[in-house]
């Protein structure tokens, strides 16, 4: 009865997760949306925490991304959400005044640059990982059928695609629902999870064999 509850709720978790991403879509984190990346050089190496104080300052609770460039460490990168230069020209004229004043510097705004960039889609970021994977998945599964035949062979394979592809959608779900901004981490988790839930799965199918072996 238990294990019957928690497959409802998984399902339903799962059906709440797509309507959420079909109504609003995922939540990216600022580097895949439009955004725009303001360039300030400093000449000299600097503190990561105070350029993240001063980005706090400026832009609020507005997502700051603050990213150190150049071989040298002298050049700081402040990525936000896209804006008009009309919108952004205040707030880097205050950037400029409190980096100047923080490091005793005399830089003019004419000197910094802004770069506007295009949002990335979800399936640029997912498109290198998907033959790969794909192979991947394929030999384990046609290996799994042959070694489990015993057990039944697409009974295995239904195990499997249960396992491997429920933990996946319930992740994304679960990234639907709560809204977490979509970055860098979310595909190294996923593979993770995809990893731990075929290493689930082939523990319980060797159980099975070795005791009806038994």
């Amino acid at each position: 009865m238990l294990k019957k509850i928690s497959y409802v709720i998984l399902i339903a978790i799962i059906i709440a997760g797509g309507v959420m991403v079909g109504l609003k879509g995922f939540n990216k984190d600022v580097p895949y949306k439009d955004n725009a990346t303001i360039y300030v050089s400093i000449g000299k190496e600097f503190n990561v925490k105070d350029m993240r104080d001063i980005a706090k300052e400026v832009f609020g609770d507005q997502r700051v991304v603050v990213q150190v460039v150049e071989l040298y460490k002298d050049m700081v990168s402040f990525t936000v959400e896209e804006a008009s230069d009309e919108e952004l020209a205040p707030k880097i004229e205050e950037l400029n005044n409190k980096i100047n004043e923080k490091y005793e510097l005399e830089n003019k705004v004419e000197n910094i640059s802004t770069v506007h960039n295009p949002k990335i889609r979800l399936r640029d970021i997912i498109s290198p990982y998907i033959w790969p994977v794909g192979i991947c998945t394929a030999i384990v599964f046609i290996y799994a059928m042959i070694r489990y035949r015993k057990l039944g062979a697409f009974r295995t394979l239904g195990k499997y695609i249960v396992g491997v592809f429920g933990i996946e959608l319930l992740y994304l779900s679960l990234i639907g629902i709560t809204r977490l901004p979509i970055n860098q981490l979310v595909i190294p988790v996923g593979l993770l999870l995809y990893t731990l839930a075929m290493i689930v799965v082939t523990v319980k199918r060797e159980n099975k064999l070795a005791k009806l072996g038994n």
